[in-house]
Parts: structure tokens; sequence; C-alpha cells
């Protein structure tokens, strides 16, 4: 006779497994992250509307409190669909993606929170014409904040997004000329020109077809934002070189260079 020890075991074993799937037997503790990505659904994050110093353009603040992080972030409001809703999605996504950040670092937890800051800075450019600033701070548990900036042009006339590259009927020997004299205020900044990057300046101003994505408009100022260590050391944070648009005038497309200087002045308005 066969022995039947161990079929009977298999059988049992298998049945045992089964009611503890049931029972839940199997599950692995929860994290704290795990207990907080789902705040995202619960829709726990609270919204307030504000007022700007621009009639019709409104600010909305996101804040949420979560046991493992914090964000704050700040969406600007032209009351024109399609753009609203662009900065909307936009910030649905950067949100999704600083939570996507903490499950990959697994850095952070009630006492070491992570936290996620996007403040946002308007200026009036020209006639409805406007520069959006956002500046981004992460924090996943690491040694430093990771901070970087986007930059928008928006036009009320057309109800649309501006490429910044429009603004020149010469946009290549703009280039030329912009670098030129954004390299020489940078040096010329009694602050930053103490923390230049040599290398990563030098490939900055190596450009082949540089866009001007990261250039607004303020005060009459043609502004370039650089993210944190792109051309000077971390300390400096964040620079932004202004070169009068005055010194660029000859390279700018007429039409655009009106409506700019159809104000006597701009305005900053909104900071966390």
């Amino acid at each position: 006779m066969k022995d039947k020890t161990i079929p009977y075991f298999v059988i049992a074993l298998i049945i045992s497994m089964s009611i503890g799937y049931l029972f839940g037997w199997d599950k692995t503790e929860s994290t704290e992250y795990e207990e907080a990505v789902p705040v995202m659904s619960k829709n726990n994050i609270e919204d307030e509307i504000v007022d700007t110093d621009f009639e019709g353009i409104k600010i909305k603040q996101l804040n949420e409190k979560a046991k493992t992080y914090e964000l704050q972030v700040e969406i600007p409001l032209f009351g024109v669909k399609a753009i609203d809703q662009f900065f909307e999605e936009e910030a649905e996504q950067r949100i999704e993606h600083f939570i996507a950040l903490l499950e990959h670092s697994g850095n952070v937890s009630p006492s070491h929170q992570g936290a996620y800051f996007v403040t946002t800075d308007l200026y009036k450019s020209g006639k409805e014409f406007f520069s959006v600033v956002m500046a981004e701070e992460t924090y996943t548990g690491g040694a430093n904040f990771d901070q970087k900036s986007s930059v928008y042009l928006v036009d009320l006339l057309t109800e649309d997004f501006v490429d910044p590259i429009d603004l020149f009927d010469q946009p290549f020997e703009a280039q030329d000329k912009f670098f030129e004299l954004v390299e020489k205020n940078l040096r010329a900044s009694d602050y930053y020109s103490n923390y230049i990057m040599e290398d990563q300046l030098q490939e900055w101003l190596n450009q082949d077809q540089y866009d001007f994505s990261n250039v607004f408009i303020r005060d009459h100022n043609l502004v370039v934002k650089f993210d944190k260590y792109e051309v000077t050391a971390g300390v400096a944070g964040m620079p932004e070189v202004e070169v009068p648009i005055d010194e660029m005038k000859e390279f700018m497309n007429e039409e655009w260079l009106e409506r700019i200087e159809s104000i006597d002045e701009t305005t900053d308005e909104y900071y966390l």
C-alpha cells in the first residue's frame, strides 16, 4: 500500500492557506506611506480661491496635511476655460508625481515628513498680457529640497498661451545678444557672481537653439529664471537675471513690443 501521508498533508496545507487568505492572514502590515496615498482619492485636499490685484484673475490654493507629507499648491485662474483647465490638470499631475516620488524614496514618516510647495507669481507684462512664474519645491526625505521653475506667457486677447520665441522676429540673432547680456549681468551681480558654476554656465551658453522657455517679462525687462544648480551653487536658489528690453528691441516683434511698452509698470502679485 502506498503511503498517503504526504498527499493528505498537501491537501491540508492548501485548505489552511485558502482559509488564511480569506481571513486576510497573508496581508502585510501597512506602511505610513500606504496609509497616506489614498488621501488623494478621499478629497482631503482643501482649496480656497483668492483674489489678486489683477481684475478677473484669481489664485486657487490647494492645501493638504497628511501623515507623511504636506503640500501647498497655487494655481492661477484667468477665467478662460482652456487656460484654467491646463493649469488645473497640470497641478493634478504635479501632485501625483510628488506622491509617486514619495513611494519611490521610502524616506518619509510622520516624524520626517515630505513636502511639496508650488508658489505662483503673476506679472502684468503688457496689454492683456501676463507672465506666470511657478516655483516648485519638493522634499522627499533626502538631504535637500529640489527646486525648479516653470514659466508661462498668457495672452488674454487671444485667450491662449504665447510661445516666448514668437516675441522675436530674429530669434537666432536674439539668442546671441541675450546670452551675452545674461552672462554679463550674472557676473555683475553682487550676490550670484559668488556662486557661479563655470561648467554649468558654459553648458547653458553653448546651447544651439534656445527656445526662451524660462524667460518672462517684468518691469520692461526680459527675465531669465534658472533652476537650482542650473548655473549657480545650490545656496543661490533659483537665480533671476534681468535684461532690459531696450537692449533687445532690434530683435523683437513690433506688435509685441508695442503691447509690452503700453503699460507704465508691472506689479508682482502673490506669494505663498
